[in-house]
């Protein structure tokens, strides 16, 4: 269960996202957000959509290669299933539908 305050959740959720769209930006990869949901859509017009779910303050990430939720463990968005990082399967997943290599913020993982 999460300890954090809902501004807690809400500032870090907001970093990630700002962490992402800074990562597409220098990826030439085109970002959209509207409201919490941040759209990335790549060259080949696959798609890959990250938001965020306040009421169980979450990331959540969908892509071809599956969907995935975040919580917030420490200071690190880990997948509630397996404890993989958010950073390195959002890498993968844009990988895997042909995207660039995106650079990170190391604190996403």
């Amino acid at each position: 269960m999460n300890h954090l305050s809902q501004s807690q959740y809400l500032d870090l959720a907001e970093q990630a996202l700002r962490a992402v769209e800074n990562a597409a930006d220098a990826a030439d990869i085109d970002s959209r957000r509207d409201g919490s949901v941040l759209n990335l859509e790549l060259d080949n017009g696959e798609q890959v959509i990250i938001n965020l779910q306040s009421p169980v303050q979450e990331l959540w990430l969908a892509s071809k290669s599956g969907a995935y939720h975040f919580r917030c463990e420490d200071g690190r968005w880990l997948d509630t299933r397996e404890g993989r990082s958010f950073g390195e399967l959002l890498c993968v997943a844009v990988s895997e539908q042909g995207g660039p290599r995106l650079q990170l913020d190391p604190a996403l993982g």
